[in-house]
């Protein structure tokens, strides 16, 4: 998407750093799509620009800025007393956009957690919001003690200036260059989701003030449509759907065991064909791996191409399987992977191939039958 890169002499909107999302809004009514930082300089993308000196007026996007103040000051709260609590140091945070979908953010943590523990700190942090602890911003000159009480990662290389610690009282001292809430009581109340484990790390998934009621709202959403689908009230949910997947596994067994003895029919009766075919074509739309396996080990006769084919028409790709004398195992498969859009190969009498497109199965047998007309 084309735009203007535009500077002002100064800006009410936080371009994204220290882990907090781009403010958004506009500028005399033409909207700003990003903020970004380059040293001591916002850069505003636009699809307008402006003639250099002139005067304008900036609107923020308070609902957007409101929701990354209560997620960003969310974050330090939580991140504080994991480490002052649980000595958990937090590594890194991540602020999911919040849009169609309930924007989950994470804090990636240097220490697994208990489930125990989630619902602990979780306690603690909505106990210091319902005590309205202030939060305070404070600047400082490089080098002055106070920010010595301040806990950072560093400071990026290029900063110049002053420095700016956020104070949430008796629990937390931080150099913050993001945007936060003047009270804890503003962030209404903190759900933690769940914590994961994945390569050496561990990710505590979190939810923050408007955020909650509004994974709420869609959950309360999503259950009123389970209620409707499966007839019986949201209590009653999880019961019902581990019958049903009992008896889908037992349903799913059953088709399984009956196309194993389709197969085996099947080639029963081709072995039995006299005069011998040279070859046999099948697609079975309902089969399987296993359909194709036995069939194959049933059939056991290498003088007859056995070309098995699976897949419903609809889908989006499907199993091919030929079997028999390995010269015309080999050259048929290859010319049915061009026809099939497929990738697969063999070695000896047999052949397995996967493919995408599934129109094309109807055209299997042409393929097979003018392969064998060339060799007569």
């Amino acid at each position: 998407m084309g735009g203007f890169d535009v500077v002002f002499e100064d800006t009410v909107l936080f371009p994204e750093g220290g882990g907090q999302n781009t403010d958004k809004g506009t500028v005399n009514g033409h909207p700003v799509l990003q903020v970004i930082r380059d040293g001591p300089v916002a850069i505003h993308f636009m699809t307008e620009s402006f003639e250099e000196g002139a005067t304008v007026t900036q609107i923020v996007d308070w609902t957007r800025r409101f929701d990354n103040m209560q997620q960003h000051t969310g974050q330090h709260l939580i991140s504080a007393i994991l480490e002052k609590q649980y000595s958990n140091d937090t590594k890194s945070w991540w602020m999911a956009e919040n849009g169609e979908k309930v924007g989950i953010s994470y804090i990636e943590l240097d220490k697994p957690l208990e489930p125990d523990t989630i619902v602990e700190v979780e306690d603690v942090c909505n106990q210091a919001i319902q005590k309205a602890v202030p939060v305070n911003v404070m600047t400082y000159q490089m080098g002055d003690p106070g920010l010595d009480k301040g806990k950072t990662r560093g400071l990026p290389a290029d900063h110049t200036g002053t420095i700016r610690l956020i104070n949430i009282e008796d629990i937390d001292d931080n150099l913050c260059c993001g945007t936060h809430v003047s009270n804890l009581s503003h962030l209404q109340t903190i759900k933690l989701l769940h914590a994961e484990n994945q390569k050496g790390k561990t990710l505590l998934y979190f939810l923050v003030g408007s955020r909650v009621l509004n994974y709420l709202t869609t959950a309360l959403e999503r259950e009123k449509k389970m209620t409707q689908i499966l007839r019986n009230g949201p209590e009653d949910h999880l019961d019902l759907v581990e019958k049903m997947q009992k008896s889908l596994k037992i349903y799913q067994k059953t088709t399984q065991n009956l196309l194993k003895e389709l197969a085996a029919g099947e080639a029963k009766k081709l072995k039995v064909l006299q005069p011998k075919p040279a070859y046999f074509v099948c697609h079975k739309r309902e089969g399987d791996a296993d359909y194709i396996n036995t069939f194959i080990a049933e059939l056991d006769d290498n003088d007859i191409l056995l070309v098995l084919s699976v897949g419903d028409e609809k889908a989006t790709s499907g199993q091919l399987a030929l079997a028999g004398n390995p010269e015309l195992v080999g050259a048929v498969g290859k010319k049915l992977c061009v026809l099939l859009e497929g990738k697969g190969g063999g070695k000896g009498t047999r052949f397995n191939a996967k493919f995408s497109a599934m129109k094309k199965v109807a055209q299997i047998e042409n393929i097979v039958k003018e392969h064998f007309e060339k060799i007569e």
